[in-house]
């Protein structure tokens, strides 16, 4: 007889199991109704790209991975429920081809994610995505060739901004709270949610633009890509707590997808999409695996040769995940000029500084979580090894 009190009950709480299931559905009904849209009027309204596919896949694996191995503190159905369900969100998002539709749905989701419990008040939660849904909106309603062209370069700017400020980056950044549950911190939104979007949003909103606002919609995230490129390694280096270190190495990465989608190239493109790949199935993974020291505010501590491989990993060296990315994005910033390429290779060396901190949090761990962090590692290795692949079968 099944009580209240066996086991079952207490592994599996209702809520969170829902949400996974709800999750898997909601996902499923999408991706179905995107390979009908093509013979139906449905075509105009829903459509998901190879990469919006693949990123789907990587965010469902990598709440698979992180629930069954990551370290027991951090409440696995709890992950579980609020990863799969994060994914169906996704799903939509990334399905619908109206701006002004993904813009309302941001705000929902936005509020939907910040109801839920955490140490920052409900204001500052949902500020992110209510004020990118706000710029999402007013950027598209006065963007064309219908408007003057100030109030259309305005609007280019606008619509950056929104992507900028959807990622949570600087300057949208917010207070993380080490002590927050991990599905419901900050950085769950920037390293897991965001992605997905910053991927297909670019996509809907450029073949909209005039050559002109484009122009500006561009520069404006190379800019603010450098900014947070800069201001990632150099904060992950320098800042005083190692909750703050992983924070600004998620900048660090961001920076090189803007730069990459800024430059309008296909290597651009490429790198912006590994780089996505690689924020959602290592290096949020590896941020999970480092909660418990930066929960119990350990000081760090060398761990021989686990930390020297992870922080080779983290600083892309080759063959991992990273290298493919600083290649085609170097290569892409070399047509654009030379002083662009310079400036992305000096953010790429000082990347080296920051790589064996963060690496010393991740520690040795044991048993399956031990597993876990090898499997992220061989994960890295596949996405720098096998990344032409990877790029084919997205279409890039």
């Amino acid at each position: 007889m099944i009580t209240a009190q066996s086991p079952i009950w207490r592994r599996a709480p209702s809520p969170q199991l829902w949400l996974a299931v709800g999750g898997v559905a909601v996902t499923a009904a999408v991706l179905a109704a995107s390979n009908l849209s093509y013979d139906l009027p449905l075509r105009d309204l829903v459509r998901v790209s190879g990469p919006a596919r693949i990123i789907l896949i990587a965010a469902a694996a990598a709440v698979l991975l992180t629930t069954g191995l990551a370290p027991h503190r951090i409440g696995r159905w709890e992950l579980l429920g609020a990863g799969l369900g994060a994914v169906g969100a996704m799903a939509v998002l990334v399905a619908i081809t109206d701006p002004l539709v993904v813009a309302l749905l941001l705000i929902l989701i936005g509020f939907g994610w910040a109801t839920r419990r955490g140490g920052r008040p409900l204001a500052i939660r949902v500020r992110g995505p209510a004020f990118a849904a706000l710029l999402l909106g007013v950027g598209w309603t006065f963007h064309g060739t219908s408007t003057p062209e100030w109030l259309g370069r305005a609007a280019a700017l606008t619509l950056a901004l929104s992507l900028v400020a959807a990622a949570g980056l600087f300057p949208y950044l917010q207070h993380v709270d080490p002590d927050e549950p991990a599905s419901n911190s900050y950085l769950a939104w920037t390293g897991f949610f965001a992605p997905a979007l910053a991927l297909t949003l670019p996509y809907r909103l450029l073949p909209a633009l005039t050559p002109h606002q484009a122009t500006v919609f561009g520069a404006t995230l190379v800019g603010l890509g450098l900014l947070n490129l800069g201001w990632g390694v150099v904060g992950a280096w320098r800042t005083e707590t190692e909750t703050e270190a992983w924070r600004c190495s998620f900048l660090a990465d961001w920076g090189l997808v803007m730069v990459g989608t800024g430059l309008f190239q296909p290597e651009g493109f490429a790198a912006a999409y590994l780089a996505l790949l690689a924020i959602v199935l290592v290096r949020l993974p590896l941020y999970l695996w480092a909660r418990p020291a930066l929960l119990r505010r350990e000081s760090p501590a060398v761990r021989g040769s686990v930390s020297v491989l992870i922080a080779v990993l983290l600083a892309g060296a080759a063959p991992f995940s990273g290298f493919p990315v600083r290649l085609l994005l170097l290569q892409a910033a070399t047509r654009t000029g030379w002083p662009l390429a310079l400036l992305l290779l000096v953010g790429m060396v000082l990347w080296i500084a920051h790589s064996l901190r963060l690496a010393r949090t991740v520690g040795a761990p044991r048993g399956r979580s031990a597993l876990g962090l090898w499997l992220t590692v061989v994960i890295s290795l596949v996405l720098g090894i096998f990344s032409g692949t990877i790029r084919a079968v997205a279409g890039l």
